[in-house]
């Protein structure tokens, strides 16, 4: 039996140094998973061949030409342990996705009988509080909570941990069992790691409020505006293979009130969707 000090762990098809991010929210890797070396400072990598991908007020995402290394470089040392699962984590995935020809959402992600069933909202639009729903009432495989990571025709499973907030958390009765993380008091959750940890994307499923449940197909000609909305880096060019192969599955809007009382018809609705 493999020690847990010594197993290779990982996230979103990628191995990861323990070291730097722990083993509480990671998966268990697969020795053909490709390394990547994910490192925090305060100064920027001079050798040729790298590349900035993401920046902010104060800080900096920058890979390396091959996709295996990547840097994040801010004024003052990265202090935040759980902010390096989640945001950094993404960031660093999505910077070396890019280079490797694949690419990111700015999404969640269930794993149903036939594959991944993509799901996206706008801020607030009770994306990761619906799933959290899905892992407790309906045993769902929860795929991804915030960014779906897709490459090589396949979507990766993210670390095994939902981020709520306070208001979500308390209405799901998981404030006892959760950890209070990040600067803006996010609920972070526990999951169990899915049955498989990579998979195809089968369909997306786009959430919206509104007063009744209802699911109306999304036209072909609307789908990859939608989705290239979501990419988590937009400013950046990227290679749009990976937006054209999603626009062209099924998607739905799947329309709904702000109340878990309609949860058994947006799970029906999400698990079963057509084009």
């Amino acid at each position: 039996m493999t020690d847990i000090a010594t197993r290779p762990v990982g996230a979103y098809g990628y191995r990861l140094d323990p070291q730097v991010f722990g083993h509480r929210y990671l998966n268990d890797a697969a020795e053909s998973w490709p390394a990547l070396a994910v490192s925090v400072g305060t100064v920027r990598p001079r050798q040729p061949g790298w590349q900035e991908i993401f920046s902010g007020d104060d800080w900096v995402v920058d890979v390396q030409a091959a996709g295996d290394g990547v840097t994040w470089t801010g004024p003052t040392a990265y202090a935040d342990p759980d902010g390096m699962i989640h945001p950094l984590l993404a960031l660093a995935a999505c910077a070396a996705t890019l280079r490797r020809g694949g690419d990111t959402l700015h999404a969640g992600a269930v794993l149903a009988d036939d594959g991944v069933v993509a799901v996206l909202a706008p801020s607030g639009g009770g994306k990761t509080s619906t799933m959290a729903w899905l892992a407790l009432r309906e045993g769902l495989g929860i795929f991804t909570d915030d960014h779906l990571n897709v490459r090589d025709g396949l979507a990766h499973a993210g670390p095994r941990c939902l981020d709520l907030r306070p208001d979500a958390a308390a209405r799901l009765a998981l404030t006892d069992r959760s950890r209070q993380v990040r600067a803006d008091g996010r609920f972070r959750f526990t999951l169990p790691a899915p049955r498989v940890l990579q998979a195809p994307v089968v369909r997306t499923v786009v959430l919206e409020w509104g007063e009744r449940v209802r699911a109306v197909a999304v036209p072909p000609r609307e789908r990859l505006g939608l989705v290239a909305t979501h990419r988590t880096a937009q400013p950046v060019d990227g290679n749009l293979a990976v937006p054209l192969a999603l626009a062209a599955l099924p998607m739905i809007r799947l329309v709904r009130p702000k109340t878990f009382d309609c949860m058994p018809e947006v799970v029906r609705l999400l698990l079963g969707a057509t084009d």
